[in-house]
């Protein structure tokens, strides 16, 4: 007779001995294996350089003397390119004043060389008088413009030298600088009508000798003269400066009222966008870098490194200080060199300008 018995279950804590003893121990390895591969290949990996985000930054520059009128954004105020960022009332002609000096002196060169011209002798006289005569005239509103500013500097000196903050040798000097521009505006002021009064005299002399190489040149002298003419009769012009990149206004140095002299730094901005990373090798260099190889960032603003794929940009050909917050400094050593290597930055990826990130070549 067959016995028919069903098997024996196993028991289940059997079952899970078993498990721990045969299996187990492998699936721990592969799983400590694949943490390992991915801590080494994803968070732990070494830099072969660090390097900056680079910034950009753009000056507004007051170009000639002026009073800032209007300041038209604040700091930290995000502008494009283009964009009104301080009116500036200029006080100060002498630029363009120089500037028709200039064109009248060349108008003249150009006069006294062409082998062309066979003007008769009252014409040479003739513009030599107008051109003495246009050049006392910018001397003289020059002059006018160097008096008014010794003015307002003996006035100045003059109150300072009441506050005891300047001595009387620095307001002597001014007033003596306020007495010799005053000297020279009158004199050319008694000079200019003679002059003008013997151009006159000679003009109407050679009406009848007129070419169509002198009217070229009365054309021009009518042009200078009208630009001098706008220089005397015109009030101080406003100029408007403008934001020359997009990007972020980082400093403000300017206040409506203030005076400010010719140079002056008004603003700072900085562009917002990344345009490369600058790192610096330090030598030994584990790899001679080359233009076009393949790198990849580090970034280290994020809990979380993020790695991604870019190619080297540019190589520099010559070691050079570090001057940036990359340089490693101490008692010992002074001075960081390193060879300049710039990368490109890859489209998508969120960096600042300043920020640091780990360059990696291999």
């Amino acid at each position: 007779m067959k016995d028919n018995f069903e098997p024996i279950p196993t028991p289940k804590a059997q079952l899970w001995k078993e498990f721990r003893v045969a299996y187990l121990p492998w699936i721990v390895m592969v799983v400590s294996v694949c943490i390992t591969w991915l801590v080494w290949s994803r968070v732990a990996v070494a830099p072969t350089m660090m390097g900056e985000v680079e910034v950009v930054r753009a000056q507004i520059v007051c170009p000639e003397v002026g009073i800032v009128r209007n300041v038209l954004a604040d700091r930290f105020a995000e502008v494009k390119a283009g964009d009104p960022l301080v009116e500036v009332q200029l006080t100060d002609r002498r630029s363009i004043l120089d500037a028709i000096r200039i064109e009248l002196g060349m108008l003249n060169s150009d006069r006294l060389t062409d082998s062309e011209l066979t003007l008769q002798r009252a014409q040479a006289d003739y513009y030599g008088l107008r051109f003495d005569l246009l050049e006392k005239q910018v001397e003289y509103e020059q002059a006018k413009v160097e008096l008014d500013r010794a003015e307002k500097d003996l006035v100045r000196n003059q109150s300072l030298m009441e506050q005891n903050y300047v001595t009387k040798e620095d307001y002597d000097t001014s007033l003596a600088a306020r007495d010799t521009a005053k000297k020279t505006v009158e004199e050319l002021g008694a000079l200019l009508p003679k002059l003008a009064e013997n151009v006159e005299s000679l003009h109407a002399s050679i009406e009848n000798l007129a070419n169509k190489t002198t009217e070229a040149y009365d054309m021009k002298l009518v042009e200078l003269e009208a630009k001098l003419a706008a220089v005397g009769a015109s009030s101080d012009s406003t100029l408007t400066l403008t934001s020359p990149i997009d990007g972020m206004i980082s400093g403000v140095w300017c206040s409506p009222g203030e005076s400010v002299p010719e140079g002056t730094v008004l603003m700072m901005v900085n562009a917002t966008q990344p345009q490369r990373i600058v790192a610096y090798m330090r030598q030994p260099f584990p790899v001679e870098p080359k233009a076009g190889m393949p790198a990849k960032i580090i970034t280290h603003s994020r809990v979380q490194p993020i790695l991604v794929d870019t190619e080297v940009e540019t190589v520099g050909l010559f070691l050079e200080p570090i001057t940036n917050s990359l340089a490693r400094l101490s008692s010992e050593k002074t001075v960081d060199m390193g060879l300049p290597v710039s990368f490109k930055v890859p489209e998508g990826l969120e960096l600042r300008p300043g920020e640091t990130v780990g360059l990696l070549i291999r």
